[in-house]
């Protein structure tokens, strides 16, 4: 390692550090180098301490590249230090005293890829979360999901559900992020009861797929998608089976071109009384105003009022029966319009 760095050196005067850097973080990629190695490289090329938190393991080598003693479970070093973070829950970072040098940051991003193709290559995590990605991909190949399914020790002829949570959500087990058209969302596959949350977890924002065996799990992946986008406040865990017809509609939603004049009109009265949204949902699942205005902590008549001013924006009264039934519609389909997932 030593060496290539004097290589890198040597090379033409007229190329940049940044280049120089990368270069020598894809050489040590090519040579499949260890995790340690890439992190001796980020310490020698940077000039002092450095190190990685992933998977529950922490390691740290000094200036050299040798390395010390690991740092503290509790420790606070990972975010202390100027660092960048690599894979689902990974963190590396340099200890320098003082004002960061010019390629300090270039440093960190290529030792924090190299890390992640590492570890993605080596972990058994990553191929975990590899397989779960897998089973629930409608596009790989039935023979291929399955291989990944055995891996999981799925039981071929038992049901499971899929679980979607937002990505930065910490599940326990084999899980996988995934790119979706809203977003980056955790996808687990659980054996789970039609009333029990993800994991003991009440009021953790999540949706919770169709129970299907391994070879199905992809439905049970769309409609977890599905229930997950149709989360409120008031209802975080969502169930699919619970979702009934709503899951055709939801689909048939996505697919649609034209925007609904429901629809419409809901986003108009929500970009000028972005509060109305709550008393909306409220409408939508209470049986009558007067409980709305209980569940609210408004007066009924400030509710009744409002109930009516709404009904005129939206173009149909939300106060009847067939109202609250296109209300909750319209709901829904402003929630699969506007729901996004950040990483």
């Amino acid at each position: 390692m030593q060496g290539l760095v004097w290589r890198l050196r040597a090379l033409d005067p007229e190329a940049s550090e940044s280049l120089k850097v990368i270069a020598y973080f894809d050489a040590l990629v090519d040579a499949h180098a260890s995790a340690q190695v890439l992190l001796s490289g980020a310490a020698v090329l940077s000039g002092c301490p450095a190190g990685y938190v992933a998977n529950g393991r922490s390691v740290r080598v000094d200036a050299s590249g040798t390395k010390t003693d690991s740092i503290a479970p509790d420790s606070d070093a990972p975010n202390t230090w100027l660092g960048h973070d690599f894979g689902d829950d990974g963190r590396v970072w340099i200890e320098r005293e003082g004002q960061a040098f010019a390629n300090d940051e270039m440093i960190l991003e290529r030792v924090a890829i190299a890390l992640g193709i590492s570890f993605d290559r080596t972990s058994p995590a990553a191929a975990s979360s590899r397989a779960v990605a897998a089973v629930i991909d409608a596009a790989v190949p039935l023979d291929r999901r399955m291989d990944a399914a055995a891996m999981l020790h799925l039981d071929k002829d038992s049901s499971y559900r899929v679980v979607a949570v937002p990505a930065s959500t910490v599940l326990p087990g084999p899980s996988s992020v995934i790119y979706t058209g809203v977003g980056p969302v955790r996808a687990a596959i659980r054996r789970l009861s039609d009333s029990q949350p993800p994991d003991g977890q009440p009021g953790l924002r999540s949706g919770v797929g169709l129970a299907m065996v391994p070879s199905a799990l992809d439905r049970s992946w769309a409609s977890a998608l599905f229930a997950l986008r149709l989360t409120t406040p008031q209802s975080p865990c969502q169930l699919a089976d619970d979702l009934g017809g709503l899951l055709v509609f939801a689909e048939l939603a996505d697919s649609s071109a034209p925007e609904i004049p429901d629809l419409t009109a809901l986003k108009r009265l929500l970009e000028s009384q972005p509060k109305a949204l709550a008393l909306l949902e409220s409408i939508a699942t209470t049986s009558s105003l007067r409980a709305v205005a209980e569940e609210v902590g408004l007066h009924h008549s400030s509710v009744q009022s409002r109930a009516a001013d709404y009904s005129a924006a939206l173009g149909f009264d939300l106060r009847t029966a067939p109202g609250r039934v296109r209300l909750s519609l319209v709901l829904a389909l402003y929630r699969l319009a506007t729901t996004t997932f950040g990483s």
